[in-house]
């Protein structure tokens, strides 16, 4: 009898291990890389937001120094997409705050809601790598998003914002919406 309950118990935390590190076992999703915009791709049916920045969104305009307006979102996907062409993607599942994922709202946060792996959209919020390249650390290097000042310091990309801006690439080249106010502008129906 004895053995019949030792045995039982072992199952029981074996399960509730399995269950409790379920997410643990789902943070890593590896494959070719289909881009949605210049911030979010999709590798193996799952859409992963790069953490730490915020990517010029694809139907977003800008306007060049010399007040030319141009398609800046349209042409960060096409450029996000030619540089993952061909190359194996992994993505890292970030455990990030919540304020991140509920796109920083003011309101205040329940304690349950204050780590999350997705964001208010249903994407894991991912560290994603081609090989050795950190993907937000190359659409802030190229020019195509805002670095999130309030990220984690091992993944802050405000230095790569700052040479992008230094060397005029991307967004830089002119003027812009910040992505998160060309956002609002839309949802309040709003023209940028």
């Amino acid at each position: 009898m004895f053995q019949l309950v030792k045995g039982s118990a072992v199952i029981g935390i074996v399960f509730f291990a399995l269950v409790s590190f379920w997410p643990a076992l789902d943070s890593e999703h590896r494959g070719p890389a289909h881009v949605i915009d210049a911030d979010t791709i999709e590798v193996d049916g799952k859409r992963h937001r790069f953490y730490g920045v915020d990517a010029v969104e694809i139907d977003q305009i800008c306007r060049r120094r010399d007040g030319a307006v141009w398609s800046c979102g349209r042409e960060a996907v096409v450029a996000l997409a030619k540089f993952l062409e061909g190359r194996t993607v992994n993505c890292d599942v970030w455990q990030s705050e919540a304020r991140f994922a509920a796109g920083k709202q003011k309101r205040p946060v329940d304690v349950s809601e204050q780590r999350t792996t997705r964001d208010a959209y249903g994407r894991f919020i991912s560290i994603c790598y081609a090989g050795s390249d950190n993907l937000s650390a190359w659409v802030a290097n190229e020019g195509w998003a805002i670095a999130d000042r309030d990220a984690n310091r091992l993944y802050n990309y405000t230095s790569q914002e700052g040479m992008a801006k230094f060397l005029r690439k991307g967004i830089w080249d002119g003027t812009f919406d910040p992505p998160a106010e060309w956002r609002r502008m839309q949802q309040a129906g709003e023209r940028p």
